[in-house]
């Protein structure tokens, strides 16, 4: 499957730079809970330290998927093959447009997608 590349694709950004992108997630598991709103154009999800959202779960990989945050203003998750795979609204997705109101899973962890600055 190949994916769309933007300008911005595995391009870092420095770690002291917070940029809101008026999107968020809604963590509803019961090992979490809270807002983790998405702090760049292209946010990483996983286990490992060096991700912008990061999830302490044995059951989420350690680069688990990328959110984009796309130039026509939609946001787009990519899986980055990951062992328990990415599942948006039950099914197991590759890449798909996220929508407001979207249930994301990453293994264990449950995530409610709303888009826009609330």
């Amino acid at each position: 499957m190949k994916f769309a590349f933007w300008s911005f694709f595995r391009r870092r950004r420095n770690r002291s730079e917070t940029v809101f992108v008026g999107a968020k997630f809604i963590r509803t598991d019961s090992l979490g809970g809270g807002d983790l709103r998405l702090c760049s154009p292209l946010c990483r999800l996983g286990r490992a330290p060096d991700n912008d959202i990061r999830f302490d779960n044995d059951s989420v990989s350690g680069h688990h998927a990328e959110i984009y945050h796309l130039p026509d203003g939609t946001f787009q998750i990519c899986d980055l093959d990951s062992t328990n795979g990415t599942w948006v609204n039950r099914q197991q997705v590759r890449t798909k447009i996220l929508k407001n109101g979207d249930i994301l899973e990453l293994g264990e962890v449950r995530l409610h997608f709303r888009a826009g600055d609330d």
